[in-house]
């Protein structure tokens, strides 16, 4: 089955140009408005975005920002357009985690070959996401130190509070609950986060007293699986 490559551009000749350069490798999807993708970006089910940056009402950075947001779709890749080419916007945008910037001349041959070397890298998508509650600090450090050892993106907070307030902002992948600051026990957090983590689509790990941080990886990754 061809991977599918969703084109977002208000230009309607670069949707056409660029849809006849990649329609006999991959299944092409196209959309002419920033805000329209944005409403229905789930129902495309893309493997990859083109984007372009400049559009009006929404533009291509807001849209990205949106898609990161996104718990289904912050692991696809995006690759940005742009009409010229500016060395500091693309520095810019590769620290923001944009898989590629490609100019809109971009030959075909370098086009699909740019396209192929992501797909086959896995650049661009975004680490998976934990987010650490524990009252304790040295159990915090020890768990972030092994988490980032192993490329995920991690964020540790003492209390339920700030953990509520990340999940609603950043909508992390798992949710590692261990005791608040104020003891409350993991299971109490988890209780009163419930509706939080339920409709973020967070995945949470309850650890208890005879937990061992030697199995935090194998956990978080079981936990992904389930």
């Amino acid at each position: 089955m061809k991977k599918r490559i969703l084109i977002v551009d208000d230009d309607i000749m670069t949707l056409k140009i660029l849809k006849k350069y990649l329609e006999d490798t991959y299944d092409v999807v196209t959309e002419n408005a920033g805000y329209r993708f944005i409403e229905k970006m789930t129902s495309y089910e893309a493997d990859m975005i083109l984007l372009d940056i400049e559009m009006p009402v929404v533009n291509g950075l807001q849209v990205f920002d949106a898609l990161r947001a996104n718990p289904e779709m912050n692991g696809v890749p995006v690759v940005f357009l742009s009409g010229m080419s500016n060395p500091n916007l693309v520095r810019e945008l590769m620290g923001k985690g944009a898989a590629g910037y490609l100019v809109k001349t971009t030959p075909k041959s370098e086009l699909l070959a740019r396209l192929e070397k992501i797909f086959s890298e896995g650049i661009g998508r975004m680490p998976t996401s934990v987010l650490i509650l524990d009252s304790d600090i040295d159990t915090l450090r020890k768990m972030r130190t092994i988490l980032t050892d192993s490329d995920f993106r991690v964020k540790a907070v003492r209390s339920t509070m700030e953990a509520a307030e990340y999940i609603m902002a950043h909508r992390p992948n798992v949710f590692i609950i261990g005791s608040d600051q104020s003891g409350a026990k993991p299971q109490e957090v988890y209780d009163s986060l419930e509706s939080e983590i339920r409709s973020c689509q967070v995945v949470p790990i309850l650890i208890g007293e005879d937990f061992f941080a030697t199995e935090l990886i194998d956990r978080v990754k079981a936990a992904l699986r389930e």
